[in-house]
């Protein structure tokens, strides 16, 4: 992986505002007197369980913060143990299927991307969400790759035994795990996701990268260089590259005889096309109906460019030469990690990514 400018600082935090420090300490609060008084009857729960306790991970949100977890999933299966991983349902095939793994579907009233919505399904609805999970979660090791209060609370009100977490909020300097909130695993300030799943992972593992080999159809794929696939959606919108920007790098790739094919998912053609500055019929826009139709879709491009969402880390685990027109974060957590990938932030504040030109190094990468 390569950038337009010198790779993240290791030392780079997440700067939460004022008020979401104070709900984490809160937050973290509660959640020391939640460990302590669910104590006994999670230990219960532990002692039934016994040797044959699985590993339980909570990842409730993105497709590619689930895709980061495979080699942590599957290095525990590989040193015997059974493991259940909760994440959003269309998530289910990220892992492949294997004797001793279980998928444990979280409805997606928890895993909204408006922080209001999150917050607020998490405050209704976390108890319920805690039952629901029980069955798989009581007794287990729990661990949460976040830091995240809410996931520990979630962890503690399923009858998790012992829970591991991060030291502070995804490397959050003031968002730090309260002491006894739960297990605090050791991690090393460059924050990349191999040295998290790295930290959480059995004695000597040996983490690989995520495979998508069990998503590809019968036969494979065959690669067809001139096509160049565009992914321009993402939930956040200041990571969003500026509809000329894309319609400039279409045409320069139709220019140099390649095929741009916007892709997006179910239902998102018209918004897909709208933030490329194409109208229907002008360009080629494909949708991909869940991740079993994202890998062949990515597999046949070519070369990708895309913004930091979830396809992106598709493609990078399919060793695609990818472009990533990256927003605000800098963060080495949320980057790919491919030799064949490209990372452009932009100069300065955040705003700044629309003032991203159409740069050499994409034709060097995709032409």
């Amino acid at each position: 992986m390569r950038y337009n400018l010198p790779p993240p600082d290791p030392a780079t935090r997440i700067a939460p505002s004022f008020g979401r420090r104070v709900a984490f300490a809160f937050g973290g609060l509660a959640v020391v007197v939640l460990r302590a008084l669910t104590a006994p009857w999670r230990a219960r729960h532990a002692r039934r369980r016994g040797v044959d306790a699985p590993v339980f991970l909570y990842e409730p949100y993105g497709m590619g913060d689930v895709l980061a977890l495979q080699p942590l999933v599957l290095a525990y299966l590989d040193a015997g143990r059974r493991v259940v991983l909760a994440a959003k349902p269309a998530w289910r095939e990220i892992v492949p299927p294997r004797p001793g793994f279980t998928f444990a579907p979280v409805s997606p009233v928890y895993t909204a991307y408006d922080p209001a919505r999150k917050y607020q399904g998490f405050l209704r609805g976390a108890w319920s969400l805690a039952r629901a999970l029980r069955p798989h979660a009581a007794g287990a090791d729990g661990i949460d790759v976040r830091g995240d209060v809410r996931s520990l609370a979630i962890l503690y009100l399923a009858g998790c035994g012992r829970v591991r977490t991060l030291p502070r909020y995804f490397t959050a300097n003031d968002c730090r795990v309260m002491p006894f909130a739960a297990h605090v695993v050791p991690l090393r300030r460059d924050v990349s996701r191999r040295l998290v799943n790295a930290a959480f992972a059995p004695p000597g593992a040996t983490l690989g990268r995520p495979t998508l080999r069990h998503l590809m159809p019968a036969g494979g794929v065959i690669s067809d260089p001139r096509r160049v696939g565009l992914v321009p959606l993402t939930p956040w919108a200041g990571k969003r590259w500026p509809p000329e920007r894309w319609r400039e790098l279409a045409r320069r790739l139709q220019a140099a005889g390649r095929i741009p094919v916007v892709l997006c998912g179910p239902g998102e053609t018209a918004e897909a096309l709208a933030a490329t500055g194409f109208a229907a019929g002008e360009i080629e826009c494909r949708e991909a109906e869940g991740v079993r139709r994202w890998v062949p879709l990515l597999a046949k491009c070519g070369a990708v460019v895309s913004v930091n969402t979830g396809p992106m880390h598709l493609a990078d685990a399919l060793g695609r030469p990818l472009v990533v027109i990256e927003g605000s974060s800098r963060l080495p957590l949320w980057a790919p990690e491919g030799e064949r990938a490209f990372v452009v932030h932009p100069d300065g504040a955040p705003d700044r990514l629309k003032a991203i030109p159409v740069p050499d190094f994409i034709k060097e990468k995709c032409l």
